[in-house]
C-alpha cells in the first residue's frame, strides 16, 4: 500500500457551488440586519430571526461544498466555502460602513465570524453523512 504525503486538490467546483449557496441564502438577511435594523431602534425580534436564517444558510452552503467535493476532504470543503464567504462579505460590509461614517463593532464581526465557522462544521458533518449514506451529488 503506497502512502502519497500531498494532499488531494480542492475541488473547485464543490467550493464555488458551496460559496454560491452561501452566498444566496446567509449574505442577504446579513445585509437586512446590518443595515437596516442597526439604524432602526425598534426591530420587533427580526434581528435574532435573520440571523438564524443567516447561520442556516453557512450550514446549507457547507454542506453543499462538502456534499459535492471529490478529493475525500469534506471539512476543508466546508470550512473554505462558508468562512470564505464570510470574509468577502464582511469586508464589504466593512468598507460599505466606514463610507457611511457608521461605527464598525469589531466583537460583533467575531462573534458571527465564530458562528459561521461553527455553522460551516455543521454543513461540512451534514454533507460529509450526505455523501456517504445519500443519493450522490450530480
Amino acid at each position: 500500500m503506497s502512502v502519497s504525503s500531498s494532499p488531494r486538490p480542492l475541488d473547485r467546483e464543490a467550493l464555488r457551488a458551496g460559496a454560491s449557496v452561501t452566498l444566496a441564502f446567509a449574505v442577504p438577511p446579513t445585509l437586512v440586519a446590518r443595515f437596516v435594523l442597526d439604524n432602526n431602534a425598534d426591530t420587533n425580534g427580526w434581528a435574532p430571526l435573520l440571523s438564524l436564517i443567516a447561520v442556516l444558510g453557512f450550514v446549507l452552503g457547507s454542506g453543499v461544498a462538502a456534499w459535492r467535493q471529490g478529493s475525500q476532504r469534506p471539512m476543508a470543503h466546508a470550512v473554505i466555502a462558508g468562512a470564505g464567504v464570510f470574509v468577502a462579505a464582511q469586508a464589504v460590509f466593512l468598507v460599505l460602513r466606514i463610507a457611511t461614517g457608521g461605527d464598525v463593532r469589531i466583537m460583533r464581526i467575531l462573534t458571527s465570524f465564530s458562528l459561521a465557522l461553527v455553522a460551516s462544521v455543521i454543513g461540512g458533518l451534514l454533507g460529509n453523512f450526505l455523501q456517504k449514506n445519500g443519493p450522490r451529488p450530480r
